[in-house]
C-alpha cells in the first residue's frame, strides 16, 4: 500500500476521498487522536484492526470511508500484539 506520509495525514486522507482506507499498527493515541474525529465527521469509519470497536489506546486501526470497506481489510489482516499506550507496565 502506498501512503503519504504520517499516519494523521494518510487518516486526513480517508476522510477528503482521497484513498479508501488506511491501517497501522504499531503507531501511539497522539497519532490516531486528531484525524480520527476527522475520520468520523467526515462520515468515515474507523475499526479495530480485528474488526472490533475503535480503541484509541490499542496503537492500532483501520480508517475507511465505509463499513464494509473497513471490515474487509480486517478480515484480511494478522493482528500483531503489541503493548497498550495505557499500559502501566
Amino acid at each position: 500500500p502506498q501512503t503519504v506520509g504520517t499516519a494523521a495525514v494518510n487518516m486526513c486522507l480517508v476522510a477528503a476521498g482521497g484513498a479508501d482506507a488506511y491501517y497501522e499498527m504499531g503507531i501511539h493515541c497522539w497519532d490516531m487522536a486528531g484525524a480520527g474525529i476527522i475520520i468520523t465527521e467526515a462520515g468515515g469509519v474507523l475499526l479495530d484492526v480485528s474488526g472490533g470497536p475503535f480503541d484509541l489506546m490499542s496503537r492500532r486501526i483501520i480508517a475507511a470511508s465505509s463499513r464494509p470497506i473497513a471490515e474487509r481489510i480486517a478480515k484480511a489482516l494478522q493482528i500483531i500484539p503489541l503493548k497498550r499506550d495505557d499500559a502501566t507496565n
